[in-house]
């Protein structure tokens, strides 16, 4: 292979004739030298050539992907951040709704929920402030300052929602600036409701859009990499770079929003945003309309990788000069190759590992959907003190899977998953309030935690669970009955000063092995 441009002069003028006589004589010719290298030297430059090609390929796939591993990864694993700030708030909300419906707002019971909104408020850091409207508007109890009591929020999208829906759901609005604070929101409200199920107000959260910025600056998502949350109508909340204009702009009409599939959970895609072709992961917040979008423009993800190229392609023509520096450079490049590769795997590692370090700050565990263990135990010593400054009963259910190893060994453990999840989804079936928290305590074990219930209703909802479960009858047969069913422990305790967590948790437990020792499949009782 010559170079255009180049020469290739072969000279044999002395020996020829001389060369001819020996070929003669022998009566076997020799091939030339000269042609046979070149020929070997064309070859193997050809074969370093598509070693090339395809290593570059390869690199530029391997580049893509961890491109969109990072970026499905930080998406994936700031919805979670955000769920779990939505999902905080609104279980607080849910608390308050239980309290006022139940207890009403007296004199005493507001100021008992200034100082339980004010608790929440110093443990929530992503929490602005928690209100109480009457069906006027009329701010009741506050958070923020009780000088500010009686003022009024009728004009708020999210008040005039609330008093002209009936439904008892949450609500995730736009942005607001707030009034007491004069900073950048995010509202989630419910309604509140008199006996007859007429509107009697609103209680509202508002979280903190500083709390998400601040989040997002730390992230590392390169120079050319945006960071979006937003609304499922396309109302963003907050991005980067960060410009309090673009809080409340609507990007529904934006290309990248527009692929976005209206159901799918989340996904990646490519889109050409201000004549960009751009890389994009989204993630939709389970059970909140607010999406998460990371993305990265491919022409700057593609930067190290055509550098790279570059650079070897330029090597390779080097090479052409002998035979030997041939090898060496084609052990060069093969070396080059792997280096590039192993950096890009370690890269991706790095990423992984990272990504699932935010993610395991969220409340939910991945494969049941059910509260973590970390979340149940916050809740668990919510509810206790809560119980025993009311005088109130608290319920805890201990629930395992009955026989679970053996269906693992039997079906194998991604069968046994699938077991879980269901077990997971019968067990949210049968809570009756939405105050009531379900999680997966760890393994095949599951909790339930029931404030202000008795024993007649904790025995209800344990045994609507258990028969949820064996209704269901997923095939088990390693399991004397045929199907997988749960046993259940319950425990119920008005505490004390004295009581405490351990207390809950041990006789819970000690009613479970005693549903375990009594045959399984029932409800016993510590």
């Amino acid at each position: 292979m010559i170079p255009h441009g180049a020469t290739a002069v072969v000279r044999d003028e002395n020996g020829a004739g001389q060369q001819t006589d020996k070929v003669a004589a022998s009566g076997h010719p020799r091939r030339p030298i000269i042609p046979i290298t070149i020929a070997f030297i064309v070859l193997a430059n050809i074969a370093l050539a598509a070693m090339l090609v395809w290593s570059s390929l390869n690199a530029r796939s391997l580049q893509l992907e961890n491109a969109t591993i990072s970026t499905a990864n930080t998406a994936q694993a700031l919805a979670d951040q955000a769920h779990s700030a939505v999902k905080m708030a609104d279980t607080i909300l849910v608390g308050m709704i239980d309290r006022i419906e139940n207890e009403g707002l007296s004199t005493p019971q507001a100021l008992r929920l200034r100082r339980i909104m004010t608790e929440h408020l110093a443990d929530g850091p992503g929490l602005q402030g928690l209100f109480i409207y009457d069906a006027a508007g009329n701010w009741i109890v506050n958070s923020v300052n009780p000088a500010f009591e009686g003022r009024n929020n009728a004009d708020r999208a999210y008040f005039r929602y609330h008093r002209d829906h009936p439904g008892r759901g949450p609500l995730v609005g736009a942005p607001i600036l707030g009034r007491a604070s004069n900073a950048w929101v995010i509202p989630i409200s419910r309604r509140l409701e008199h006996r007859d199920g007429s509107f009697a107000g609103v209680v509202l959260a508002t979280i903190k859009i500083d709390f998400f910025r601040r989040v997002y600056r730390r992230l590392d998502v390169g120079a050319d990499g945006d960071i979006a949350l937003a609304l499922a109508d396309g109302t963003l909340i907050v991005g980067t770079p960060f410009l309090e204009s673009d809080i409340g702009k609507n990007i529904a009409a934006t290309p990248a929003f527009r692929a976005i599939p209206a159901t799918a959970p989340k996904g990646t895609f490519e889109a050409t945003q201000d004549g960009t072709v751009r890389l994009y992961s989204f993630t939709r917040a389970s059970g909140y309309p607010l999406v998460l979008l990371v993305s990265r423009s491919k022409d700057a993800l593609m930067t190290g990788w055509r550098n790279t190229t570059a650079a070897v392609s330029v090597a390779l023509f080097l090479l052409i000069g002998g035979l030997a520096a041939l090898g060496w450079r084609l052990v060069r490049q093969i070396g080059l190759r792997d280096r590039m590769e192993r950096e890009l795997l370690d890269t991706k590692a790095a990423l992984e590992t990272t990504n699932a370090t935010l993610a395991s700050f969220a409340y939910v565990d991945g494969l049941t959907g059910l509260f973590n263990r970390r979340y149940y135990e916050q809740a668990l010593e919510r509810e206790l003190q809560r119980a025993r400054r009311l005088g109130a009963p608290l319920a805890l259910l201990m629930l395992d899977v009955d026989h679970f190893k053996k269906y693992n060994d039997h079906y194998g453990h991604p069968t046994g998953d699938t077991c879980l999840a269901q077990v997971g989804e019968a067990i949210q079936r049968g809570l009756r309030r939405p105050g009531d928290v379900a999680a997966r305590y760890g393994g095949e074990e599951f909790v339930v935690l029931l404030p202000s219930t008795d024993m007649g209703g904790a025995t209800a909802v344990a045994e609507a669970i258990r028969a949820g479960v064996e209704e269901r009858a997923l095939a088990h047969a390693q399991a004397p009955g045929g199907i997988v069913t749960i046993s259940v422990g319950v425990c119920v305790l008005v505490p004390s000063d004295d009581d405490d967590a351990a207390e809950l948790v041990n006789r819970a437990d000690a009613a479970l092995y005693r549903a375990k020792q009594a045959g399984r499949n029932r409800v016993a009782f510590g």
